[in-house]
């Protein structure tokens, strides 16, 4: 498999099962990703393992948007987890915890897919990294949000993202919490956090005039 027939499978595929049957094309395309398969993540709130549920991931984003390292950041978004795996310490948990997962999965993809990668130019890897580092960042209705990542991303990237984590949650069992999740960042996603941006612009606009 070449490196445009990957992105091609990931922006097109209808299903995860559809891009797995090329699971082994992948994996010799990308050796690190090889960690994920067959991965048990041992948390009630996931019914996949890592592979399956990074695929599933994959395949809940639109098709064919325009950014190509949307789809990469949902292949590479949990593959530091198996690093992460914790035991519960909590009564009656029984379920493993990935505490620190997205930065340990940002360092893998920066520090040893990227570089193997050099059809990636630097701003295509700075927005892969964002995308991984912060897909499970956690999001309110708020203007705060807005804020935080404005420093971080562009608005476009910040909504792309929004459509990272509904697509990611989607790929959950889905909790009450979850649901919530997605119903917030698929708010973020559209209208509501066009709506926000505009009272972030317009705040900004009057700190500048007043300095």
């Amino acid at each position: 498999m070449k490196w445009n027939e990957l992105i091609k499978l990931l922006k097109t595929a209808n299903s995860a099962e559809e891009i797995d049957e090329y699971r082994n094309e992948i994996v010799e395309l990308i050796p690190t990703l090889k960690i994920m398969v067959d991965f048990d993540q041992k948390n009630h709130a996931h019914q996949y393992d890592l592979w399956m549920h990074s695929l599933h991931v994959v395949a809940n984003l639109p098709r064919n948007l325009g950014d190509d390292m949307l789809y990469l950041a949902a292949l590479f978004h949990d593959i530091g987890k198996p690093d992460c795996q914790c035991k519960p310490t909590k009564p009656n948990d029984t379920s493993m915890h990935y505490y620190g997962h997205p930065k340990r999965s940002m360092e893998i993809v920066r520090d040893i897919i990227i570089p193997k990668l050099s059809c990636i130019n630097a701003t295509d890897a700075k927005r892969l990294l964002y995308y991984v580092e912060y897909h499970d960042d956690r999001v309110s209705r708020k203007l705060k949000h807005i804020n935080r990542h404005m420093k971080l991303a562009s608005f476009e990237e910040f909504q792309n993202l929004m459509l990272l984590q509904v697509a990611d949650a989607k790929a959950h069992i889905l909790l009450p919490i979850i649901q919530e999740r997605i119903d917030i960042c698929s708010d973020l996603a559209g209208t509501k956090g066009s709506e926000l941006y505009q009272i972030y612009v317009r705040q900004n606009k009057m700190e500048k005039k007043s300095e």
